[in-house]
């Protein structure tokens, strides 16, 4: 996901203001962004994959901490975690020994969805500026940003990235991550909280 100061921007003045308007909207975003030092929100991830057929829907939890921490804790139907620390990625299924990975980017491309998640919270995602061409629309009080690959084949198989931001207040609803094959996950957050304290331990790798 990249560039939304931009689509912002655009959208800003496909609404009828002024470019410096606009480019203070998209600025405020971007700033929005960089300044939450900690968030959190109850969480529903629905894993969809077509072939072979896979459809998971999951509740859970969703933590992360400026800079570079992010957890995402399922219960139900079946315990998952994911953790984010820094370039080190881990995940742990059903209480089993955690995988550990590492967050690369190659050609300027990301090697794990997580990338596009932990950016979002970062600075409303400009570390991959240029991957992607941006539109926007508008309705009612969110505004979607609908990403999609300058170079499908470099992108592979990540074919789209579509965010939904409440608007004015720059609240992230949901993240849709499109993928080949008609294939995606999503995001949905609720009860959002910014800039809070957060429990102690959270972001601690399991025991092996």
């Amino acid at each position: 996901m990249v560039s939304i100061r931009a689509a912002l921007a655009a959208l800003c003045l496909g609404i009828g203001l002024s470019a410096a308007r606009a480019d203070t909207n998209a600025d405020a975003f971007v700033a929005h962004q960089a300044a939450t030092q900690t968030f959190e929100a109850d969480l529903r991830q629905v894993f969809h994959w077509s072939f072979p057929r896979k459809h998971v829907e999951s509740l859970g939890h969703i933590s992360y901490q400026a800079p570079a921490f992010l957890a995402i804790v399922l219960t139900n139907p079946v315990s998952e975690l994911v953790l984010v620390r820094g370039d080190d990625l881990y995940i742990q299924r059903d209480k089993k020994a955690p995988a550990k990975y590492k967050l690369e980017v190659h050609n300027g491309k990301p090697t794990q969805n997580m990338q596009f998640l932990l950016s979002f919270f970062q600075n409303g995602c400009t570390n991959f500026v240029g991957l992607f061409n941006a539109t926007v629309t508008q309705s009612n009080d969110v505004a979607t940003v609908m990403l999609r690959p300058k170079h499908y084949a470099q992108m592979l198989p990540l074919r789209s990235v579509e965010s939904v931001i409440a608007w004015p207040s720059f609240d992230v609803r949901s993240m849709r991550i499109g993928l080949i094959w008609d294939s995606y996950i999503t995001y949905e957050f609720s009860n959002p909280r910014r800039n809070q304290p957060l429990a102690a331990g959270v972001f601690e790798v399991p025991k092996r």
